[in-house]
């Protein structure tokens, strides 16, 4: 079977019996069960839909006023040190401690490449000293 043949014979299916169905009798049948079906069925099935959708904005609701409680208060946390033998030290003993300390290398004097061109030999081993620390 080639697929051109496949594909003939699949859309030809169903064709025969969609032949074979009276489509007036068909309509007749549901018009004649609508016609006779109690009314009270699409009553239920709509209070159902009401219940289901009442049960769903009741959810909502309880949500919503969850969401806009304010939170409990968190507990205040120890801040977190990394050197565990500074923290007994007074803030007078810390201030010393950090006048001891050398200036970060970011707060260091960095002279302007131009001026260094024009010092001499001995202003230029000061200032390559005083950057060493």
């Amino acid at each position: 079977m080639t697929e051109k043949q496949l594909i003939q014979l699949a859309t030809s299916v169903g064709n025969d019996t969609i032949r074979e169905l009276d489509s007036e009798r068909i309509a007749r049948v549901v018009l004649e069960r609508l016609a006779t079906e109690p009314v009270g069925r699409v009553g239920r099935s709509r209070a159902i839909a009401i219940r289901v959708s009442l049960g769903v904005a009741a959810a909502a609701a309880a949500i919503l006023l969850f969401m806009q409680s304010p939170a409990p208060p968190t507990p205040a946390k120890e801040p977190v040190t990394v050197l565990h033998e500074l923290d007994d030290l007074t803030v007078s003993e810390l201030e010393v401690l950090l006048e001891t300390l050398p200036p970060a290398a970011g707060d260091a004097a960095h002279p302007d490449p131009a001026s260094v061109e024009e010092l001499d030999a001995k202003s230029l081993e000061r200032l390559l000293r005083s950057l060493e620390g």
